[in-house]
Order: structure tokens, then C-alpha cells, then sequence
């Protein structure tokens, strides 16, 4: 009907709608992520701005004029220092002895100089560099941690979709899980409805079979005819003699043998309702019956069985005698003449042997069904089945499908509560799949998305690990500096004492006119080395503000560069974001397109699909209705042969007390007044229904009625409800019952075509044949047998009682070994198996148990050579002295 092309558009207009609004979330997170670009290239604009500034001011400050300046100054103070130790040279050399002390003060004050400056100057230079690593590492720390706190909101959002990725997960296997056992449950309902069906068909073929027959019994024996004239309403018919009498069960062979064609005819009334009814019969064509009219009827005068009786005594004695045929029936006194016809002196006897006494004399019958008539006649032999034929006591509108009805009714129930079981299975899986659908496309969407995450975070990741590193060389340096710096302290300090000291020597000897000579040389070497000392520090301080502006330059270039890599990841982030956009317009108009192809399509085969059902559903409900039809004529058919039977009777009932009231009337009968037999019988009638009423209306009127009424009506909506539970509660278990034998019957088939194909592999290798297993009834291989089927090599297919004794062994052990190869049992032990087999089908049977030896274990009993020679471990048993045994143990080779 389409019904399945219709489920699956709407499953994939359910996956498209969910896809739909996955996409709307793609797009609201695309807008998010653009917003966000926006900000932070914004944001880089602004800083690179702020870093071309910095670089537009380092390069405005040229300092070479000042430098070269300075670098001149320090020429002119070294050649003004070398001046005035040139001049102290000279003093010194006219001062002797107090010179020579203050020339090697002089040498140990410029040595201790010479010593302290680079000191100094080192020391300078490292508080310097550690002023520039702790301010970059400054910034590199806040960097770190603003980017740990982005990246740790990033990974939390990502962990919150994997989580929702995994609990999707869980809940899609658990739908999986549902859908499948759903599926699976669908198609066992409709395996059994399929089961039911074909079960159905055959019944109502079986039930037809039956009716014909039943048909054609009816007109071979007289049935069929005299419903005939049943239906047509046919007065004065009491029905066939075998309705008509009673018999016990051990004399019933023997007086239906007795009676033979009788039993079908018709007993009627008179000879007058005989002849209408040959008349009717004609007329109708509706074949031959013989009547007995009660008033003609004339039976037999029994002289012949009455002289038997006289020969051989008392009915029941030692001859074999059991007594008159007609003795033998039980019968309403006015069918005596009508049995004394049928059965005439028949005698029954108990035997062949004590019938034949009388062959001649008197008609016979013994309870073999042996007859033998007074003209010598004998029959005898073997009897077939009667079914079919009348018997005393029998309807002979006995319906023999009648069961086969009952098990149609509760099919008929069983498909019912089946297809509504399967139709709600439908639904259930009709309802889980598009949700199924849904959370599969959502969790397509989050593994997109956690994949675009951790591709977004690689170089984030990568980048911050950088800038770990680059702390932890600034950390390192840094440490390595402040150590350098506590050495140079340590260094400088018993130095700058020495230079002290020397200072205050120097002080205590300025008193000589050499010594004032000598200190303002002195003063004019401290003057220019002073002036030295300070061109020096300004060059210094221009050398040191020029190395800070290259490193600042350095610092300047770097962040450009990362500035310059964080705007190309966010050019390729926004080209990502372009193209995923892109992306998710070409899918987004492709399922747009589908969608409506799919709407079409759903809306086509909704068209087609209400046309197909209001057919469907029309001729259902026409085959439902002409079933229901013909159960109900079937049962109204039913029903009228029984009303017909049960008025029958009643019109015999009727006849023998009517007969009886005429005995019982008065001879001769009273007087009727004119006035009273000219009013008619329904005046008297309605009279007497006035005088009934009259009497009613005297009795007591029952004031609790309506009570009990009410207590009953509820007694009878409680039952109602009680029948209504146990109607469902028995579908439920029909429908359970059949699905239980679907179950089984699968079950065995399985276990059958597994053990079938074991022994065909098995019975070939032991006897180079062929065999298989056969089922007896395949359409219902429950209900029937099994049959091994063997064919060994070079002989033709034999049945079990005409194969030898090795050949019976050798199909009775591959139908085992097929048993234990499907399942296995954990031992088995064979006593002798192998006596009835030559060497070679010994040796065959044992390879095939060590084969199967790794299965199971097994224990042979056996007296040939090549069995033990297989076995693993051998024990012999061996007789002792008298009629004990003992046991040996055997090499393996023995």
C-alpha cells in the first residue's frame, strides 16, 4: 500500500526538520563566532596602531649627534687625565720618596679603578637587563593568564558538548536498543501473523473439504433427502431407526451389522405422510428413502430365533448365546414394530463357532460383526473404519469440522489481537525513529562542532605552551642575573673598601709643600678623571638608552609578529567561518530543495496512500463482513438443524403424549355442549387466559423488585466488566500462545536444519553415502515425525529394517554425532558401537571420535584393534580367578 515509503518520507521530513533546527543553531553560533572576530580584530587593530606609535617614536629619536658628542668629551677628558699624569710624573720625579708613595698609591687607587669599573659597569648592565626581563615578563604573565582564562572557557564549552556528545551517545544506543528489539518484536508478530494466516487458509480449505463430504455422505445414506424434507416442514417424520434406539457399546457392532441399510430409514407417521414425502422427493430431485409408517409397519414373527431360544436354552448360558437382537434395544414402545422389522429373529451370539450351530435354522450375528443368514449366507472378515455411516444413538448431522471451527473462531481472535499488536508496534517505532533521527543529526552537529573546537585550540594551546616557555627562559634568566648581581656585590664591596682606605692615606699626607703642589696636580687628575668618569657614564647612559630602544625595538618587532600571527589565524578563522557559512547555506538550500521534493512526495503518497487504505480498508471490511456473513449462516445453519432436531423431538414427544392422552381419555368420551364447540378451541383459550390473569392479579405484589433489580443490574455491569477483562486477558494470551509456537516452531527448524546438515557431512564421511533427515509433515513439522533418510555408497536407499547391522550402526551414530555436533554434552560413553563394523568403518569411527574428542569426552567400551589403537589412555578388563575381573593397564600403543 505504501504505507512503508510514506513512514520513511516522514522519518526523513522528521531527520530534515531536526537537521533544520540544528542548522538555525549553527547559524545563531556562527553569528556569535562573527561578533567575536569582529571584537578581536578590533581589539589587534588597535594594539598594532599602539605598536606602530612606539615604532614611529623610537625611530624620531636619533641620539648619534649626542653620542658623537660624548664619544669627544671622553677623548678630551682621557687626553686631560693624561695631561695631569704627565704632570704628576714629572713632580714625582723631582719629589722622590713621598712621590714614589703617592705614584703607587696612584697605581693601586687607577688598579682598584681599572678593577672597580667593569664591576660596575657589568652590574649597571644586569640591573638594567633584569629591569627589562621582569617588565616582559610582566606582560608575558598577564598575556598567559588572560589567554588561560579565554582558553579555560573555551575548554569548558567543549567539555560541555563532549559530555552532551556522550550523553546523546548513550541515549542513541539506548533508542538503537528500542528500535531494534522493536523491530525485532514486529517482525515475530508478523512471522506469527503470517503463521495464523497460512493456518487460516488451509483450515477454511480443510473445512470445506469437510463440508463436501459431509455432503456427499448425506446423499449417499439418505441424510441429504431427508433434511430435505425437514426443511420443507414436513409434518409426521420421526426420523432415521438409528436415531430412534439405544444400544450398550460391546452389542453395538453386532446390531448395526444386524440392522445393515435399515438403520437410515425413515420412520413417519402413517403411509400418507410417506407418500408426500416420495412425492416431495420427486419433485425436488432430491434422491430415495424408504419409510416405515407406524400405522402399516408389520414385524416379523420371529419363530425361527424363538426355536433357537428353545434349542439352546436361556439367553446368556454356555452355548454363546446372548439373546434376540431386538431384546438388545432399548426403544419407546411405538417403534416396537418398526425394530421387530429391522431386526426380525436375528439371534446375537458371542461367537463364530456358537452361531454356526444355527446357520440354517435362524438368522445370526455375532459380536465380530459376523451375519449369517438362514439361507446359509455367511459374512465375515475384516471391517473398515464406519466413520460415516449411522449408528445407534449417533446425529446424523454430526458436524466432524466442528472442531476444526472452534480452532478458526480463536485464529480469527489471535489475528486480530496480532495485527493490533503489530499495528502498535508500528506506531512505537514510527514514534521512536524520527526521534532516533533527530539525535543522530544533533550529535553529527556536536562532533562537528567539538572537531572545530579543537581545531580553533591546537595553536591557542600551542601558543600559550610558547609563552610558558618564554617565562620560564625569562624566570631562568632572571634568576641567573640576581645571582650574577649578589657575586658582583660581593666582589665590589672589599674593593671599594680598599679604594676607601687608600683615599684617607692620601688625605693624611697633604701636609709638604710637594704635597699641596702634588694634590692640586692631584685635584687636576681627579678633575679630569672625573670629567673622564662622567663622559664615560654620559656615553654609558647613551649606549645603554640606545641598547634599551634596540630591545624595546626587539620587544616591538616581536609583538608585531605575534600581532601579524594572531591576525592571520583570525583571517583564517573568519575565511573558516566564510566558508562553514557557505557551507551551511549550500546544506541549508540542499535540504531546503529536499524538503520540498520530500513534501511533495509525502503529499503524493498520502494521496495514494488514503486511496490504497480506503481500499484496503473497504475490501477488509468486506471480506470481515462476508466472513462474519458466513459464520453467522453457518452458525444460524447450525442452529436450525438443531431447533429442527429439538422439534423433531419434541413433535415425537408430542405424538406419544398425545397418544397417551387418547388412552387416557374416557371410553366413550364426555359429551361437549354445542355452544362450547361452536365457540372453538380459542375461545376456550382465551378464557382460560382470563381466568390466569385473574389469579395474577390476586397474588402479593413483590415490593423489593426494584431493589433486587438494581443489585442485579450492577451484579451485571461487574460481570460485564469482569468478562471484558477476561476477553482482553485471553487475546493477550492467545496472541502470547501462537507467538510462543512461532517461537518454537523456528526453534525446531533452526535445531533441524543445523542437525540435518551435521548428518549429511557425518554420514558421508563415515559411509561414503549419502543420507538426510525428512520431515514428515514440513508445512507443520511439529505435528509429524522424523525420518532418517540413508543412502550408502553403491546400494540404493534402504529403510532401517532392511539394512545390516553395520549400516544401522553407522546411521544410528551419525544421527548422534550430528546431535552432539550441534550441541554438545560434556561425556558420552559407547559400549560396542563398533561390533557390527569392518576395519575400515572402525578406523573411520575412530578418527571421527578423536576428531570430536575436543569437544566432549568419551568412553568406548570396545574389542577391535583399531579403536584402542586410537584411544588416549586404554584400560583392560580381564577375568580373573572365578567370576571376579580385573583391571590392567595397556601402553597406548596396544
Amino acid at each position: 500500500l505504501g504505507e512503508d515509503q510514506l513512514l520513511a518520507v516522514q522519518a526523513e521530513l522528521a531527520g530534515l526538520e531536526a537537521g533544520a533546527r540544528e542548522l538555525a543553531r549553527q547559524a545563531e553560533r556562527h553569528q556569535q563566532q562573527a561578533e567575536s572576530l569582529q571584537q578581536q580584530r578590533q581589539q589587534l587593530g588597535d594594539r598594532q596602531g599602539e605598536l606602530r606609535q612606539q615604532q614611529q617614536t623610537l625611530e624620531a629619536s636619533d641620539d648619534a649627534g649626542e653620542l658623537a658628542a660624548a664619544e669627544a668629551a671622553c677623548r678630551s677628558a682621557e687626553a686631560a687625565v693624561e695631561l695631569s699624569r704627565r704632570r704628576l710624573g714629572e713632580v714625582a720625579g723631582r719629589s722622590g720618596s713621598w712621590m714614589e708613595e703617592q705614584q703607587r698609591r696612584s697605581q693601586l687607587r687607577q688598579q682598584l679603578g681599572e678593577r672597580i669599573s667593569p664591576l660596575e659597569a657589568e652590574r649597571e648592565q644586569r640591573q638594567e637587563r633584569c629591569r627589562q626581563n621582569d617588565n616582559r615578563w610582566a606582560e608575558l604573565d598577564a598575556e598567559q593568564r588572560q589567554e588561560s582564562e579565554a582558553l579555560g572557557q573555551a575548554q569548558q564549552q567543549l567539555e560541555a558538548r563532549e559530555r552532551e556528545l556522550e550523553q546523546l551517545g548513550q541515549r542513541s544506543s539506548s533508542g538503537q536498543g528500542q528500535v531494534q528489539e522493536l523491530a525485532e518484536a514486529l517482525a515475530l508478530q508478523q512471522r506469527t501473523r503470517s503463521r495464523l494466516e497460512q493456518e487460516q487458509a488451509q483450515l477454511e480449505k480443510e473445512i470445506a473439504r469437510l463440508d463436501s463430504r459431509r455432503e456427499t455422505l448425506h446423499e449417499s445414506r439418505g441424510t441429504g433427502a431427508l433434511r430435505v424434507l425437514l426443511e420443507a416442514g414436513l409434518e409426521g417424520i420421526h426420523g432415521p431407526v438409528a436415531q430412534l434406539g439405544e444400544v450398550e457399546e460391546r452389542f453395538r457392532l453386532a446390531l448395526e451389522v444386524a440392522a445393515g441399510a435399515r438403520l437410515a430409514q425413515v420412520v413417519v407417521d402413517d403411509d400418507a405422510i410417506a407418500a408426500r414425502a416420495i412425492e416431495l422427493l420427486r419433485q425436488r430431485r432430491a434422491g430415495r428413502l424408504t419409510f416405515l409408517p407406524l400405522n402399516k409397519i408389520r414385524g416379523g414373527s420371529g419363530s425361527g430365533g424363538g426355536a433357537a431360544l428353545q434349542r439352546g436354552g436361556r439367553a446368556g448360558d454356555g452355548a454363546g448365546m446372548l439373546g434376540r437382537a431386538i431384546d438388545l434395544v432399548r426403544h419407546e414402545p411405538v417403534y416396537g414394530e418398526v425394530f421387530r422389522y429391522v431386526f426380525g429373529d436375528t439371534l446375537v451370539f458371542s461367537d463364530l463357532g456358537s452361531a454356526r450351530r444355527e446357520l440354517g435354522r435362524c438368522r445370526a450375528v455375532t459380536l465380530d460383526g459376523e451375519l449369517l443368514e438362514r439361507s446359509g449366507a455367511m459374512t465375515g472378515g475384516s471391517l473398515q473404519q464406519r466413520s460415516g455411516q449411522l449408528s445407534f444413538g449417533s446425529n446424523p448431522e454430526g458436524d466432524e469440522a466442528a472442531p476444526l471451527r472452534r480452532r478458526l473462531l480463536e485464529l480469527g481472535e489471535s489475528l486480530v489481537a496480532c495485527r493490533r499488536r503489530e499495528g502498535e508496534l508500528v506506531q512505537q517505532l514510527d514514534s521512536l525513529r524520527p526521534e532516533l533521527s533527530g539525535q543522530q543529526q544533533r550529535r553529527a552537529a556536536l562532533e562537528a562542532e567539538c572537531a572545530s573546537a579543537r581545531r580553533a585550540l591546537a595553536p591557542r594551546l600551542q601558543q600559550q605552551e610558547q609563552r610558558q616557555q618564554r617565562l620560564q627562559q625569562l624566570r631562568e634568566a632572571l634568576t641567573a642575573d640576581r645571582q650574577r648581581l649578589q657575586e658582583l656585590a660581593a666582589e665590589l664591596e672589599p674593593l671599594q673598601r680598599q679604594l676607601l682606605d687608600l683615599q684617607q692615606a692620601e688625605a693624611s699626607s697633604q701636609d709638604s709643600g710637594d704635597a699641596a703642589r702634588w694634590q692640586g696636580l692631584q685635584h687636576d687628575l681627579e678633575t679630569a678623571d672625573q670629567a673622564l668618569a662622567a663622559a664615560r657614564q654620559r656615553h654609558d647612559q647613551l649606549l645603554a638608552a640606545r641598547r634599551e630602544r634596540t630591545l624595546a625595538a626587539e620587544r616591538l618587532r616581536q609583538q608585531g609578529e605575534a600581532l601579524s600571527a594572531e591576525e592571520q589565524r583570525l583571517v583564517a578563522a573568519v575565511q573558516a567561518l566564510v566558508e562553514e557559512r557557505r557551507q551551511w547555506k549550500e546544506r541549508q538550500q540542499a535540504e531546503l530543495e529536499q524538503r520540498r521534493a520530500l513534501e511533495a512526495r509525502q503529499s503524493d503518497l498520502q494521496t495514494r496512500f488514503g486511496e490504497r487504505r480506503r481500499q484496503r480498508d473497504a475490501a477488509e471490511a468486506a471480506v470481515a463482513a462476508q466472513r462474519q456473513q458466513l459464520q453467522q449462516r453457518q452458525w444460524e445453519l447450525q442452529r436450525l438443524g438443531e431447533d429442527l432436531q429439538s422439534l423433531a423431538e419434541q413433535q415425537r414427544s408430542e405424538a406419544l403424549r398425545l397418544a397417551q392422552l387418547q388412552r387416557e381419555l374416557p371410553d366413550p368420551p364426555p359429551e361437549i355442549p354445542e355452544e362450547v364447540r361452536a365457540a372453538g378451541l380459542e375461545a376456550l383459550q382465551a378464557e382460560l387466559r382470563s381466568l390466569q390473569a385473574r389469579m395474577e392479579a390476586l397474588e402479593p405484589v413483590n415490593m423489593l423488585a426494584l431493589e433486587e433489580l438494581a443489585e442485579l443490574e450492577g451484579r451485571l455491569a461487574e460481570l460485564e466488566q469482569r468478562l471484558a477483562v477476561l476477553s482482553q486477558e485471553r487475546e493477550e494470551l492467545l496472541l502470547r500462545i501462537e507467538t510462543v509456537a512461532t517461537l518454537r516452531q523456528e526453534a525446531f527448524m533452526e535445531a533441524f536444519t543445523a542437525v540435518d546438515g551435521h548428518f549429511r557431512t557425518i554420514f558421508a564421511e563415515l559411509s561414503d553415502g549419502e543420507g538426510h533427515l525428512q520431515l514428515e509433515n514440513p508445512e507443520a513439522p511439529l505435528e509429524g515425525g522424523l525420518t532418517l533418510v540413508a543412502h550408502p555408497k553403491g546400494k540404493a536407499v534402504r529403510r532401517l529394517n532392511a539394512m545390516s547391522g553395520g549400516e544401522k550402526s553407522l546411521t544410528a551414530l551419525s544421527f548422534l554425532f550430528a546431535l552432539q555436533r550441534f550441541r554438545p554434552s560434556p561425556f558420552y560413553a559407547f559400549d560396542e558401537v563398533d561390533s557390527f563394523l569392518d576395519g575400515v568403518n572402525v578406523e573411520r569411527l575412530a578418527g571421527l571420535i578423536a576428531r570430536q574428542a575436543h569437544q566432549a569426552q568419551f568412553m568406548v567400551v570396545s574389542h577391535r584393534r583399531p579403536m584402542i589403537a586410537a584411544a588416549t589412555r586404554t584400560i583392560g578388563v580381564t577375568q580373573a580367578r572365578g567370576a571376579h575381573t580385573q583391571v590392567v593397564g595397556l601402553p597406548p600403543a596396544a
